[in-house]
């Protein structure tokens, strides 16, 4: 991480980010757990190599907790700057389906791009009152989650402006008749716009917190989960799971016609 990416994010107050050594356990615990991937071992010297400040390999893959980590560094102060010139309030949305979720050892099969057009559909179908566009930025998230037995809960989590809170329920209403009983929408308006941003673009293994009623015990992934979750990541290319809409990869708004 440069000096400046560091001033920037110390400027915006963000107390939530991880600090370099947890960081660098995670990165530990990932080499452990995939030291009898094949295909993983022709990564290992690279990944041993990258660091904080350097990055060890030309071509970064999803799996490398300091490349993500420092992906993060560059995404928060952009993102930062999106939604502060953006009109109207700032919406965290979280959206969980019951079709999404996968058994321990499924989690290779969920379907990212599929996923990411519903919400492309959802986000399209907004009413915007009378703004000047939506825009929204966030990441694709597996979660380990224990209602009956642990499985895997995958989840959008996006900041979205734009619109108003009716606007987003109605965009991501469930169909009962379609839908599990287990899937949810949350839409919460953000407080601390950088707090919420490094929230949402955090991505680690985790154990889910059901919003309703709130879930105080999330599970604590097991070291078979982290392997499953590392050899998922491991299969993703590098940015996979970030979502974007009305803004480009550097996160910049796009010119869009007025719908």
């Amino acid at each position: 991480m440069t000096e400046n990416e560091i001033r920037r994010i110390d400027t915006l107050g963000i107390s939530n980010l991880e600090k370099a050594d947890v960081i660098r356990r995670r990165q530990e615990d990932m080499l452990e757990r995939l030291k009898s991937n094949a295909w993983f071992r022709r990564l290992r010297g690279h990944l041993q190599r990258c660091t904080a400040n350097r990055c060890g390999n030309k071509r970064c893959v999803e799996v490398y907790a300091v490349a993500d980590w420092r992906r993060r560094q560059q995404l928060i102060p952009a993102a930062y700057r999106l939604f502060k010139n953006a009109a109207g309030p700032i919406f965290e949305v979280k959206v969980v389906r019951g079709e999404w979720q996968r058994r321990a050892g499924d989690l290779l099969d969920v379907n990212i791009p599929a996923i990411k057009q519903m919400n492309k559909r959802a986000l399209d179908s907004v009413d915007i009152p009378n703004l000047p566009g939506l825009i929204a930025v966030g990441t694709f998230k597996a979660l380990i989650g224990k209602s009956f037995e642990p499985h895997w809960v995958c989840q959008i989590h996006q900041i979205v402006a734009g619109t108003d809170r009716s606007g987003l329920t109605r965009a991501f209403s469930i169909k009962r008749r379609k839908g599990k009983s287990d899937s949810t929408t949350l839409v919460d308006e953000v407080k601390d716009l950088a707090k919420a941003i490094s929230l949402v673009l955090r991505a680690d293994v985790q154990g889910w917190y059901h919003p309703v009623p709130p879930d105080d015990h999330p599970l604590t992934p097991t070291e078979a989960q982290r392997e499953e979750f590392y050899r998922w990541l491991l299969s993703l290319s590098y940015g996979g799971r970030i979502i974007r809409y009305g803004c480009d990869r550097y996160l910049n708004p796009l010119d869009k016609k007025p719908r």
